[in-house]
């Protein structure tokens, strides 16, 4: 941003020079781009626009820096009881402020040749009297300003939403299509100008003007941001609005316009109005100096630090209760006025000590090594983990959120299945395998959530994902040192559902939908962590052969191929090795279920006559199950 060099001079006395001074602005305040001729460039951080972005800010930092005493001109105060105090009204929250000064002048004129070359030096170009005034005023205040002229304005100003379909022709010709989203000042009949960004040509200042309405308000930032972006229009009226401004300097900006075209215009206030629904309100601060030195490390009087204080413009009373400036918008905890102290005290005088700190053994957190095993497990079984947000849209048994980010994300999920279901969803027209998991915390209270392990498996070819998934699954528990799992019906599950038992105990569920094309597990993995056995036994590899055998079984429906497994390995068949299904098919309304059984000692070779006697017990067993019939 470009600063008259002399102008800053005059307003703080015994500045040193050009040079000089910009070296020591980048060491306590800001930077400086460029220096040519009476020209500073200097780069005001974002969070220091609403105070920083104009001569006067940057006087009173070179006040602070030099210990110097400013020579600000004077202010006038509004009275607030002319005549108009009525002429302007606010119809949008997106207006915190709006002051407007209605004046006679003799003439518009020509701005004097002090101000034209301010005006030149920063980069802005003389048009007329008053124009350039409020050109002038906002580069000494920071106050954006405008002025209508007021034989043109018909009734009341009042500041609104743009209506639908409404247009606009700016002061440079440009016509622009605004949008109820866009804020506009306007009187009864039209637009008259784009709030924050640009005046209009309706009832622009010429040398015909005898009556003028001065505006100086202050609009939310995000509003003149959106608008200037949408209209691709950024001025530096909406620059300064777009970074926040405080409703303070409106005031400040109205009564030196008034006092500047009282003695360049021959104006005369014949009205004056001052709308602010919502007061800005202060910021006390308690300054404790102890405090101060075990954040920076640096030891100086109390009085010092509240002398710093006082050039910077905040007021300090004996207790150190800080009022802070009201344009000083970024300043809003204590750490904040210890920055202000220290960089005009000098960062030169923090001194780099190592810190001394206790070194604790480093330990391990069992829940998310457990958590990490889990998640390895099942990438080696070949899913793709998933991160997805803890909202929601679906109701459930979901907690409900009283302020949320936006209408689809208003519940805390109680599951991780719908997440994944978007994914498969999503993904489907993509891919024709998808194998996702995640990890993450679900919540069934306000005061109980808990880590919950889901994974889905979906495929256009295959409908026997629920072999899949329940087979990842099986290897996951065992990897994750659970040993008893298993899957089963109970009163309320339906035929696409089972429950998975932990040690007995219900854990999780294991879901079918698509015809068995796509299959989802959720399981809490809180459960899992307090069931799994942290000690593996290993045995040796069997010296002598297996001998398999394979048995075939009628099963009607409502039997599971869980409960057959269970059955033969409960049978106190001997030698009994595993036991696995190898093939099923439908006939007339019954399931023929192929398994292979494997026997294998680990004292000798067994013999077929001793595996047909264990084969025997088997069959006996799987004939006691109501239904089932060998084939």
């Amino acid at each position: 941003m470009k600063f008259s060099y002399s102008l800053i001079k005059k307003f703080s006395p015994g500045l040193p020079a050009k040079e000089k001074f910009a070296e020591d602005l980048a060491h306590k305040s800001f930077e400086v781009d460029e220096i040519s001729g009476d020209m500073m460039d200097i780069k005001i951080t974002a969070n220091r626009w609403s105070d920083a972005a104009c001569h006067r800010g940057i006087a009173r930092e070179a006040a602070a820096i030099y210990g110097l005493k400013e020579n600000l001109p004077p202010v006038r105060e509004l009275s607030k009881k002319k005549k108009g105090a009525d002429m302007a009204e606010i119809k949008t929250g997106d207006c915190l402020r709006y002051t407007a000064v209605m004046m006679e002048i003799k003439k518009v004129g020509t701005s004097p040749a002090w101000m034209k070359k301010v005006l030149e030096t920063c980069g802005q170009r003389a048009i007329n009297g008053v124009v350039d005034i409020l050109n002038y005023v906002m580069l000494e205040t920071g106050q954006p300003m405008h002025a209508f002229d007021a034989d043109k304005v018909e009734g009341k100003i009042m500041v609104r939403k743009a209506k639908k379909g409404e247009k606009i022709t700016t002061i440079d010709n440009r016509e622009i299509d605004l949008s109820p989203d866009h804020m506009v000042i306007a009187d009864q009949k039209k637009a008259l100008a784009i709030a924050g960004v640009k005046g209009g040509k309706e009832a622009e200042i010429t040398d015909k003007t005898k009556r003028v309405i001065i505006e100086s308000a202050c609009f939310d930032a995000g509003a003149i941001y959106r608008t200037a972006r949408d209209i691709d229009l950024r001025t530096d009226a909406s620059q300064r609005y777009g970074h926040g401004m405080s409703p303070f300097t409106t005031e400040i900006g109205a009564g030196r316009a008034i006092s500047l075209i009282e003695d360049i215009c021959g104006g005369e206030v014949i009205g004056e109005t001052d709308v602010y629904p919502k007061k800005q309100p202060k910021t006390v601060i308690k300054f404790d100096i102890d405090r101060f030195s075990k954040i920076t490390g640096v030891v100086i009087l109390k009085d010092k630090a509240y002398m710093i204080l006082r050039r910077l413009g905040f007021k300090v009373n004996g207790s150190g209760l800080v009022e802070v400036p009201p344009e000083r918008m970024d300043v809003t905890i204590f750490e904040d006025l210890v920055e202000e102290v220290i960089r005009i005290y000098g960062l030169d005088a923090v001194r780099s000590v190592p810190p001394t700190i206790s070194l604790h053994p480093a330990h391990s957190d069992g829940s998310f090594a457990y958590k990490e095993r889990i998640k390895n497990a099942i990438v080696n079984a070949g899913y793709d983990e998933i991160y997805s947000y803890s909202f929601g849209e679906e109701e459930g048994n979901g907690i409900e959120l009283q302020n949320p980010m936006n209408r689809e994300k208003r519940f805390m999920r109680a599951s991780l299945i719908p997440s994944l279901k978007k994914v498969i969803d999503g993904s489907s027209k993509s891919f024709d395998d998808i194998k996702i998991f995640e990890v993450g915390k679900v919540f069934e209270a306000l005061d109980k959530e808990h880590w919950s392990f889901a994974v889905a498996a979906r495929s256009k070819k295959s409908d026997q994902m629920f072999r899949e998934l329940k087979g990842a699954i099986s290897e996951v528990a065992g990897k994750g040192g659970i040993v008893d799992i298993s899957f089963r019906k109970d009163d309320l599950s339906s035929d696409n559902r089972l429950v998975i038992n932990i040690d007995g105990k219900a854990a999780g569920i294991l879901e079918v939908a698509d015809g068995g094309k796509v299959a989802y597990v959720e399981m809490d993995m809180e459960k899992m962590m307090v069931s799994a056995n942290e000690e593996f036994e290993y045995k040796p590899i069997s010296p002598y052969p297996s001998i398999m055998r394979d048995i075939s079984v009628w099963v009607p429906s409502g039997v599971l191929v869980q409960e057959l497994v269970e059955a033969m390995e409960l049978s106190e068949a001997a030698n009994l090795e595993d036991t696995d299904l190898i093939d099923y098919f439908s006939d007339n309304g019954r399931t023929a279920v192929t398994f292979r059984v494997i026997f294998q000692s680990y004292e000798k070779t067994l013999s077929d006559a001793e595996v047909d006697v264990e084969m025997g017990k088997i069959n006996t067993v799987l004939r006691g199950i109501s239904g089932v019939e060998i084939r």
